[in-house]
């Protein structure tokens, strides 16, 4: 079976932001990439929320029920000018850095098909 064409869609985070504004997808997509530009250090988190509107909390990539277990989905800063899978099914996102952007505006286009 064949995928469609993809669409995309655009974050930035501006200079010290560490939270970028947050993407309404549209709907749940089966195949979604991040294409991650430079970055110099600091990871990525993908947040997710049930609206666009609401509580935006990181996502795991672990389906244990405790605590312990529970592991962010995480992208390394040595991932720089890569294209990433990120976990499918979300609607509402936002990408979230740990030592901020540059001081530059940095912009995140994630791809959705399927």
């Amino acid at each position: 079976m064949g995928y469609g064409p993809f669409t995309y869609f655009e974050t930035s985070l501006s200079s010290g932001a560490t939270l970028g504004s947050a993407i309404d997808l549209g709907r749940a997509w089966e195949k979604v990439f991040l294409f991650v530009p430079s970055m110099a250090s600091g990871s990525l988190y993908i947040q997710a929320a049930e609206k666009v509107d609401g509580t935006f909390k990181r996502v795991c990539v672990d389906n244990a029920n405790t605590a312990t277990a529970q592991i962010d989905f995480l992208i390394n800063s040595s991932v720089t000018n890569r294209v990433v899978p990120i976990p499918a099914y979300l609607r509402f996102i936002k990408i979230e850095s740990s030592s901020g952007a540059t001081d530059v505006t940095t912009t995140f286009r994630v791809f959705v098909g399927g």
